[in-house]
């Protein structure tokens, strides 16, 4: 880490220097490493580190920021805090309302990633090991194209602030991911995956994981699928599970409830919403069984911390309850330009070469009270729909269109035969209000690569979500 005193001499100096109503300074230390292996070769040992240091100003009522990976001297530091001034005062002479933060209480301490054993410690040799084991397993008859990896990181960071925090931060996460495409002649391809299995843990979550149980049940789907009967065209009852709607959630619940988009602050590129603070707590967003919330508190999330880049807390914020929007992700910056009373705690940059924006933590779907066997048994006539394949959405993301990797057919209450070429087109709103029951078998997923923001930025997010029925949904047939 940079020495003790150098970064806070610095936070000191800036906003001392009486230009500043606000600094911050945040050094951080990034290294990744991923193995990966490719029908049954090695393909990679891929090994990534980087560290620096990013500042923030606040300058006549706007942002400057400024990052370096060698401002490691106090003259360094000085001169960084320098360019960010000289782009807050360029800024300011063109923003259309001055920045104001949320209040937050000066922060101190110490967060850390409980680890029973450190992943960057496992040997290579058993890492690729265990992935060669997966692949002999996922190398079926038809099998044309095998994939399967595990990853590591670890992020250390300090941040100092003007407004009196001073924490740090020492996260590890890892996780594995197995993708298998089966072919064959007169038939359309079938892909088996799931690359969101991660999670903030040691190697034990790999063990928990079960890698070679997870590619005995790909193996077995992709060749199912494969050989499957086309699906019918019709409205039908669907039962979806937790990876699905994990992503589901992210797309059209996470991404809609972001505050800056409210604001406009990324138009072009990210889009808007359709959940304008006009509606908080009146808009119909699902059914009363539909609770979502963006929790940084739960343990193992990707989207968990001590505290977000603006150095507010970890803190959970209903999003939407008994199926009625209540609630955004928010930085200070959002929160006090909406009137929010406090952040959401959501300010989270990719590193030390970004400035923080409004981001995901863990955004779910809160368990219902129903157990699994329950809501299969009140299928009459359904589908089973398992992991997401392609996905599309509008820039409001109001309308989207998913198709699914897995689809089983439902008679009386049990799980049948395979079918292909399943997806469904629907407007959210009218999506999660068909819903009339969500289990209690909750589960944690990982995404490891949220893109947002320009420049790009990908961010490691968490999302859980149980087993939920949606009534007389409208399917199309592609395959």
């Amino acid at each position: 880490m940079l020495e003790d005193s150098r970064l806070a001499k610095a936070v000191e100096r800036a906003a001392s220097a009486g230009r500043a109503s606000y600094a911050d300074a945040r050094y951080v230390e990034r290294e990744s490493e991923t193995v990966t292996v490719k029908d049954g070769q090695i393909e990679g040992v891929d090994r990534d580190t980087d560290r620096g240091v990013g500042v923030r100003v606040i300058v006549d009522g706007a942002w400057g920021f400024a990052g370096s990976d060698r401002a490691t001297t106090d003259e360094g530091l000085a001169a960084l805090f320098g360019e960010a001034i000289h782009r807050a005062q360029a800024s300011a002479t063109v923003h259309r309302a001055p920045v104001t933060l949320a209040p937050q209480a000066a922060q101190r301490g110490a967060y850390r990633t409980g680890v029973r054993r450190d992943p960057f410690t496992v040997p290579i040799a058993e890492r690729v090991a265990l992935l060669r084991e997966a692949d002999a397993i996922l190398a079926t008859p038809n099998a044309k194209v095998r994939r399967a990896s595990i990853v590591a990181y670890r992020t250390r960071k300090r941040l100092v602030t003007s407004d009196g925090t001073d924490v740090r931060q020492d996260v590890v996460e890892c996780g594995a991911g197995l993708n298998v495409t089966a072919a064959t002649a007169g038939a359309k391809p079938a892909t088996r995956g799931d690359m969101r299995n991660v999670r903030q843990a040691g190697w034990e979550y790999v063990e928990e994981f079960d890698v070679l149980a997870h590619a005995r049940r790909f193996a077995r789907d992709a060749e199912a699928m494969l050989a499957a009967k086309p699906a019918v065209a019709r409205p039908t009852t669907l039962l979806i599970d937790q990876p699905f709607l994990a992503l589901l959630v992210h797309e059209s619940c996470g991404h809609p409830t972001e505050s800056d988009r409210v604001l406009e602050h990324e138009v072009a590129f990210a889009g808007t919403t359709f959940m304008w603070p006009k509606d908080r707590g009146h808009l119909r967003y699902g059914s009363e069984h539909i609770n979502m919330t963006a929790d940084a508190t739960v343990p193992g999330g990707m989207g968990t911390f001590g505290w977000d880049d603006d150095g507010v807390p970890a803190t959970r914020t209903p999003l939407v309850e008994r199926g009625i929007f209540t609630g955004y992700l928010s930085s200070r910056e959002t929160a006090g330009a909406l009137g929010i009373p406090k952040s959401g705690g959501c300010a989270r940059a990719e590193g030390w070469q970004h400035s923080p924006i409004v981001r995901m933590v863990n955004v779910s779907l809160e368990p219902g009270t129903a157990t699994y066997p329950e809501l299969l048994g009140g299928i009459d006539e359904g589908l089973l729909l398992e992991s997401p394949a392609s996905y599309s959405l509008d820039d409001k993301r109001q309308n989207f269109h998913f198709s699914t990797q897995v689809a089983r057919v439902i008679r009386r209450g049990e799980v049948g035969e395979y079918v292909r070429g399943v997806a469904f087109q629907s407007l959210t709103p009218d999506f999660w209000g068909s819903c009339d029951g969500v289990a209690d078998d909750w589960e944690l997923h990982g995404f490891i690569s949220c893109a947002k923001g320009e420049p790009l930025q990908l961010m490691r997010v968490g999302h859980g979500a149980a087993h939920a029925r949606f009534r007389d949904r409208p399917i199309e047939v592609t395959a």
